[in-house]
């Protein structure tokens, strides 16, 4: 068997952008880079690849569907990442800062969160949690309880 190895596709909105039509398919991973001032929503369905999040400035972004890996490379700023209906097998939080906020839809196993000042992540569901750094008076909190489960705060 003869695998294609797709090269990365970068989506960049640098400056001021508003779309709510991104669609993002299964042809190999994907960098979403939003700087500056944006509004972003779409559709990503990537079940064997991994897409890759930078965000910097004020901004929000909500994307529904479902990946192998999300990787949040960097936040900074007074953002907020809306993936509450994205299904992803694997999480990594590298580098979340300022007042970000990153809300996580159904999730297996979160490799890494590194949070500093007020950044947030939201989880839902119980999914196995590796590796976390909170520095500052950053948060990681179950924002949707199943029956039974009260965990609120780490």
């Amino acid at each position: 068997m003869v695998k294609s190895f797709a090269k990365a596709r970068n989506f960049e909105f640098i400056g001021d952008h508003n779309n709510d039509s991104i669609v993002i398919g299964n042809y190999g991973d994907a960098k979403i880079t939003a700087i500056g001032n944006f509004n972003l929503s779409g559709i990503i369905y990537c079940g064997k690849n991994t897409i890759e999040f930078n965000m910097a400035g004020d901004g929000s972004a909500s994307f529904t569907g479902v990946c192998k890996k999300l990787m949040i490379r960097g936040m900074d700023g007074n953002c907020t990442l809306n993936l509450s209906q994205l299904t992803a097998d694997i999480v990594w939080c590298e580098s979340v800062k300022g007042n970000s906020v990153i809300i996580l839809g159904p999730t297996r196993l979160i490799e890494l969160i590194n949070l500093d000042n007020e950044a947030v992540v939201k989880y839902e569901g119980k999914p196995l949690l590796m590796n976390y750094s909170l520095r500052g008076n950053s948060k990681i909190l179950g924002w949707k309880e199943t029956e039974g489960d009260h965990r609120s705060l780490l």
